[in-house]
């Protein structure tokens, strides 16, 4: 489990509501603790943080079961520091595996296998994790489904999400197509299970079976630890974590051992996996949406007023009844989006233009907002969020002269606005204003704080490999990639090049050198002496950050010095 980087304040909502799915698909749901408590002591025999050499062997094991649970094993390779010439199935590898269904919609079911460093053996952090969602795969092995549910062990969770991160921006053509994310963090500690998703994506709590090892949680909570999940909710893929709080006594210490844990609520955390992925296999009719924009206000109705939620230039507003809000000046994209039981989703989009709004000021107000910055919103450094979720929280001092709240986000009129409304805005800076008015639309007080959201870690992306063979001379090949993506402000990336000169020993000496030459004249070399005698055969990485200032294609050369020079190959970043 990652603990957060948030610097000050953030909120995730959890709710827990007991929901029912259909009960006869559930008779035969039944989960083995003793199962999930082997495997746990099984992964805790292997050492997985970041650079031991017996991740190999953790991840070996993990595809080995989702084999012998039927299911399609792959891996997605991913690169950080010193990882890239690990065999295939490491832990710069995550491991997926795909249970084919009826249908091309998705359910994923991941949990991390990584662990924070050496000395903890991260036994609810996270091997209990893996072993449960492989028992919810050993569950389905026999029944058939109308969603195809990848079962995914990423690694890289505790040095920044990064096995999620990378997985989901190399299958952005999967993310249509996920119906909902189940990320299983911490697990079996203690007796209670706890589940948290976005407002707006509450209808998966709804689909959870019964248990009485679930319990309702505060509808918010600050400086909340944060998984996995927080990668596909920044992908705006609805996504539950299920989890505990008694874990964090035993996390990232030597005393994460499988012998403290409750293997008993493990298998309940199984069983009730698997009755939220039999509720959201359960096909219900697409809902129906309508969307328009007039005179720069966005109204957006369904039928039956199910929530909505409403994006503007990407940022969600959050989830918000029938009626309407008011775009600032310019041209905006505005989409609506609304489910169904069972995650059928309907969403509109339309193009329009906004109006000039100027929030009132005032002095003396009685409406502040919490998380602000004292020093005001000039006169310091904006708030840094790392979720995905902002709440836009206000108090009101003297809540019985107040008789509406308006909020303004990055000049959106939002009007009505409830307190701790859960938005989430795109990478970047961004403000917001509150204004509370009394009898008579009388401006009672006004309160503004500015904030930024940060993309959590960089972006790693596997820029190729270059590879020099000296045989009587230098021969050098290279193979580089190009990928494709949307422009997000802010967001960095650090591509990596793979370096293999490969030494017989019989040469005079001579240089091979390794470059990358990089967008704006940014580049990275690596230059290896060849000595006679030895043997100077050499692995090693080649990487440097991208910084795009906007969309635009960013291009990266990789050769060498010596030998054939037509093996140099151009990789590019292609940002739209």
């Amino acid at each position: 489990m990652r603990q957060s980087l948030i610097l000050r304040g953030a909120a995730v909502l959890l709710v827990v509501l007991a929901g029912i799915a259909p009960a006869a698909a559930l008779d035969n749901l039944t989960a083995d603790p003793a199962r999930i408590e082997e495997m746990t002591y099984d992964l805790c025999t292997f050492e997985r943080a970041l650079g031991s050499k017996e991740r190999t062997a953790a991840a070996t094991y993990i595809a080995t079961a989702m084999e012998e649970r039927g299911l399609s094993v792959g891996t997605g390779r991913f690169s950080y520091s010193n990882c890239y010439f690990d065999p295939p199935l490491a832990l710069s590898s995550n491991i997926i595996g795909v249970r084919e269904g009826t249908s091309d919609h998705i359910v994923v079911v991941s949990a991390h296998y990584d662990t924070a460093g050496p000395e903890t053996p991260g036994a609810d952090d996270n091997a209990a994790g893996v072993a449960t969602m492989l028992e919810v795969a050993r569950i389905f092995n026999a029944t058939p489904l109308n969603r195809t549910v990848y079962f995914i062990a990423f690694g890289g969770e505790e040095t920044g999400l990064e096995g999620s991160t990378r997985w989901l921006a190399d299958n952005p053509d999967l993310h249509d197509r996920i119906v909902a994310a189940i990320n299983l963090d911490c697990i079996a500690s203690g007796d209670r299970l706890l589940a948290t998703t976005l407002p707006q994506h509450r209808w998966t709590l709804d689909l959870l079976p019964p248990s009485a090892c679930i319990e309702e949680t505060p509808a918010r909570l600050l400086d909340a630890a944060r998984g996995d999940e927080h990668a596909f909710r920044a992908a705006g893929i609805p996504a539950l974590r299920l989890y505990e709080r008694d874990s964090y006594a035993i996390i990232h210490t030597p005393d994460d051992r499988p012998e403290k844990l409750n293997y008993t609520l493990a298998a309940e955390c199984a069983r009730v996996v698997a009755g939220t992925i039999v509720g959201i296999d359960t096909a219900d009719d697409t809902p129906e949406i309508d969307l328009s924009v007039e005179d720069g206000t966005v109204t957006f109705r369904t039928p039956d007023d199910a929530p909505v939620e409403v994006l503007v230039d990407g940022t969600s507003l959050g989830v918000l009844p029938s009626g309407s809000v008011t775009l600032p000046g310019g041209s905006h994209v505005v989409q609506a989006a609304t489910y169904g039981p069972t995650g059928a989703k309907a969403v509109a989009t339309v193009m329009g233009e906004g109006v000039e709004i100027v929030p009132p000021a005032v002095s003396g107000s009685v409406v502040t907002i919490p998380w602000g910055d004292e020093a005001g919103p000039d006169e310091g450094p904006p708030v840094l969020f790392t979720f995905a979720a902002v709440p836009l929280s206000y108090r009101l001092e003297r809540p019985e002269v107040v008789v509406r709240v308006d909020g303004y986000l990055d000049g959106i009129l939002i009007r009505d606005l409830e307190d701790g409304q859960a938005v989430s805005p795109v990478p970047g800076p961004h403000s917001f204003t509150v204004v509370a008015y009394g009898p008579d639309d009388a401006v009672l007080g006004a309160d503004r704080a500015d904030f930024s959201i940060s993309s959590y870690g960089m972006v790693d992306l596997d820029g190729g490999i270059l590879q020099v063979d000296e045989t009587g001379g230098a021969t050098c090949s290279a193979s580089a990639r190009t990928y494709t993506r949307t422009y997000t402000p802010g967001e960095r990336y650090r591509i990596v090049v793979g370096c293999d000169y490969r030494d017989t020993a019989d040469a005079f000496l001579r240089a091979a050198e390794f470059r990358v030459d990089g967008d704006g004249g940014m580049n990275s070399v690596r230059k290896f002496f060849d000595l006679p005698v030895l043997n100077d055969s050499q692995r090693q990485e080649i990487g440097f950050w991208l910084e795009p200032e906007g969309p635009g294609v960013y291009q990266w050369t990789i050769s060498c010095s010596e030998g054939d020079r037509g093996g140099a190959e151009t990789g590019s970043l292609v940002l739209s």
